[in-house]
């Protein structure tokens, strides 16, 4: 089994003129072809979670609401015994199927001493198969004291994810996650940024001990970000919730923010303190420093698709904010008859809405960017409108 391979080097245009494949799907949308690697705590049930899967693609049964094309499967359980995977499918599998594309093997050789040639002699010998999986990495992996560990994980994790471009499979590696915790969950993986270096996609699973529900962080280069929520039943993951990029970035968004942009829609305008602002929008139980900002850092995913602005002035004695909608900016002086093209000999079209410089104005006119509405219903303003170079200069 191979697949289609283009020239190592290549044109632009006979690129775009050439037919390229489609990427191919073992799990659609979450595990294509190539090189994956499956990382998570020790006992937080990867192997259960693999082995499910595993049964799945092999009889052509769906996985979390996706269907899926049945192929040979061959499992590397390299930590268990034939007795503990019997026990397993026991629970796994009902009395009248027969999981006969399941290929399962607890002994293989290591990464460089002959393992690539195992799988080579699987792949001719079962040429529909699409997926093989090694549980776990460090059961194939020799001890390499020269070198470091970048190179040599570099090295290794890529003999084997040459083997899947070559042959269009998918090689799933089941890894483990450092104790440490870190800012950034990749960083627990086990080993160096080398591995997931390699990876085409990677599955990143947390689960608490004895947990019934877990989550899983799934990226890769053929697709966007995703979170899984599963929860085991029997024995079984099941999906809960499935989660965007998008989705997750909004859940992170405190709701008072949101409660924060409701009420400035309601006032239209307003100025005062961050403290006031709490108070006017019935918040309790968030600092005004915290409070200011995560409004800094959310003004453009809260505020600004409501089209809400806000100025930000610190005097001596009190930080104020102002906050008001782009559209109110009509009634700022003769801003309509500034031509910014004409103030600095750009000759640039003159495109822009007279609200929309008037919002650039404002924020240029501001110490510390964009931000959010607080307080009391703030007057109208009077007087000229600032002066946009003075502001920048400022």
């Amino acid at each position: 089994m191979t697949t289609t391979r283009l020239p190592k080097t290549i044109t632009a245009g006979a690129l775009l003129a050439t037919p390229i494949p489609p990427v191919k799907w073992i799990i659609p949308g979450l595990l294509p072809a190539g090189l994956a690697l499956f990382a998570g705590p020790s006992k937080a049930g990867k192997s259960w979670l693999t082995l499910w899967l595993c049964l799945q693609i092999s009889q052509g049964k769906s996985v979390w609401g996706r269907e899926i094309e049945p192929r040979t499967v061959l499992y590397f359980s390299l930590e268990d015994t034939l007795g503990r995977l019997q026990e397993r499918l026991y629970q796994l599998v009902d009395a009248e199927e027969d999981p006969e594309r399941l290929i399962l093997q607890t002994e293989s050789h290591g990464i460089g001493q002959g393992l690539e040639e195992q799988i080579v002699s699987f792949i001719h010998t079962y040429p529909d198969i699409s997926l093989i999986v090694i549980d776990t990495l460090q059961k194939v992996r020799k001890t390499e004291r020269n070198g470091s560990m970048y190179a040599n994980d570099y090295r290794d994790i890529g003999a084997l994810k040459e083997l899947a471009d070559k042959y269009g499979i998918c090689i799933l590696l089941v890894h483990h996650l450092r104790k440490q915790s870190s800012s950034d969950p990749y960083d627990q993986i086990s080993g160096s940024t080398g591995i997931m270096g390699v990876a085409d996609t990677t599955w990143l699973m947390h689960r608490q001990r004895m947990s019934k529900t877990a989550t899983i962080r799934v990226i890769g280069r053929d697709m966007d970000e995703k979170m899984l929520h599963i929860r085991e039943e029997t024995c079984v993951w099941t999906l809960d919730e499935e989660e965007t990029a998008e989705q997750q970035a909004l859940k992170a968004i405190p709701d008072y923010l949101w409660k924060v942009a409701d009420y400035i829609d309601s006032v239209g305008k307003w100025q005062g303190t961050a403290t006031e602002l709490l108070v006017a929008a019935n918040i309790s139980d968030v600092k005004p420093s915290r409070f200011t900002r995560k409004m800094a850092h959310y003004t453009r995913d809260v505020f600004s698709p409501r089209g809400i602005e806000y100025k930000y002035t610190r005097t001596e004695q009190k930080r104020l904010f102002e906050f008001f909608h782009d559209d109110d900016d009509d009634d700022d002086g003769d801003d309509d008859d500034i031509d910014i093209s004409e103030l600095f000999h750009w000759g640039i079209p003159q495109t822009a809405s007279s609200a929309s410089l008037a919002s650039q104005r404002s924020r240029k006119g501001s110490k510390h960017g964009q931000g959010v509405a607080t307080g009391q219903p703030a007057e109208k303003p009077t007087g000229t409108a600032p002066n946009p170079c003075e502001a920048a200069g400022a």
